[in-house]
Parts: structure tokens; C-alpha cells; sequence
């Protein structure tokens, strides 16, 4: 698998170096559907005061905690956490996604939590070590959510773009749309989408990144 992804990476990266016409083709066809997401964790206030009282419910913060340079016991402050909704059908309260700032609770990597109530009570539907760049319309009323993973292979970092959908009170993996490297970024071509998708996902499901 990763010899695969070793190829296709190397041909993206040899093919995008000198192919502007390529790259300018991959901005156009950018999907017009999707919403992008960028969470800067530079706020002081909630937008949204049900924002902080999920977080509280959670008790995933310290709601007397003023220091937010503790990463360890963290504040229930932006600066930390955000929450958003992830249906135009369900209310934020019932059915959101959290975004953890990297280094809370001692964890290198910022992460992405699915929650929804059931019976009143609130439950884990699906983490995710990476990082929520975008939504994109679905007409179950759950918007399909946008990942972005890191990988490392021999020694160059890489990104990951994936699309989850909601499916049976959790979001299930879709494909890989995107690879990302530090000077080139390409879309994974359809003749390889399916292979490459799935040894991406196998990958993230190995190093824990898919929960």
C-alpha cells in the first residue's frame, strides 16, 4: 500500500512541478457545493451560548478554568474547542461536531468529535485525528464533512482531503478526494480513486486516526 501511495505521490509531484495548466484545472474544478470551514482558535466568546453549555455537558473543559495556556486542564473557552452543527434538520444541541484544539489534553494532533443525543443523553458517534475543513450538502439533512489528515512518508508530510457521510448515526468513509504535499497539491485522478481511497483509509484506521 504505501509503495502505491509512494508512486502515485511521486507522479503527482514530478507531473504538478512544471504543469501550471494542470494545476489551474484542479482550482476549477474545486466542488461548488461545499462549505469551507477555518478554525483559528483566536476567539475570547462563544458565538453561540449553547456552544458553552455543550461543552460543559460534556465535561470535557474546566468551567472555572481562567488560564488558557493550560492545555492540560483547559478552559471551556474557544481558545480551545469549537463546537458546530452538522444537520439542517437537527438542532446544534442534538447532533454537532467539536473541534479540539492540538496539544489539549497533552494530544500533538487537533481533533474532530461527532456527537448526537439519544435518549436524552449525549454520545460519541466518531473521532477523528484531523482536522474539519469543510461541509458539503446532503439531502438526508446531514451535511457529508471534509477531513484533512496528516501522514508521513519517508519523511515528507502529507495531507490527506477526505469526505465522510452520514449513514446509521455516524459518519462512514466516502473516499479521498486530495493529496497535499508541501509545494504541490493534486486531486486523486478516477482510475485510482477506489484503490487509493481505500489504502488511505486502512491507513488512518492503522495509526488510529479514524476512532
Amino acid at each position: 500500500m504505501r509503495r502505491l501511495l509512494i508512486f502515485i505521490l511521486l507522479s503527482v509531484v514530478l507531473f504538478s512541478c512544471d504543469n501550471t495548466e494542470e494545476q489551474d484545472n484542479i482550482k476549477k474544478d474545486e466542488p461548488k457545493a461545499i462549505v469551507g470551514v477555518q478554525t483559528l482558535f483566536n476567539e475570547d466568546k462563544f458565538t453561540d451560548q449553547r456552544h458553552l453549555a455543550l461543552l460543559k455537558e460534556l465535561q470535557i473543559c474546566k468551567e472555572f478554568q481562567k488560564d488558557t495556556s493550560n492545555y492540560m486542564e483547559p478552559a471551556c473557552s474557544p481558545r480551545f474547542f469549537r463546537v458546530l452543527s452538522i444537520s439542517d434538520v437537527v438542532p446544534v444541541e442534538n447532533a454537532f461536531i467539536v473541534q479540539i484544539k492540538a496539544m489539549v489534553g497533552g494530544i500533538n494532533l487537533r481533533r474532530s468529535v461527532v456527537l448526537i443525543r439519544e435518549r436524552g443523553e449525549l454520545v460519541k458517534a466518531n473521532t477523528f485525528v484531523a482536522n474539519l475543513i469543510g461541509f458539503q450538502k446532503n439531502k438526508s439533512g446531514y451535511n457529508d464533512i471534509i477531513l484533512r489528515f496528516n501522514d508521513n512518508i519517508e519523511g515528507e508530510i502529507i495531507f490527506y482531503n477526505c469526505i465522510f457521510q452520514w449513514n446509521k448515526g455516524k459518519y462512514n468513509f466516502k473516499s479521498c478526494e486530495l493529496i497535499e504535499g508541501a509545494t504541490w497539491r493534486q486531486r486523486i485522478k478516477p482510475e485510482f480513486k477506489d484503490s487509493v481511497s481505500n489504502d488511505i483509509r486502512n491507513t488512518l484506521i492503522k495509526n488510529q486516526m479514524i476512532l
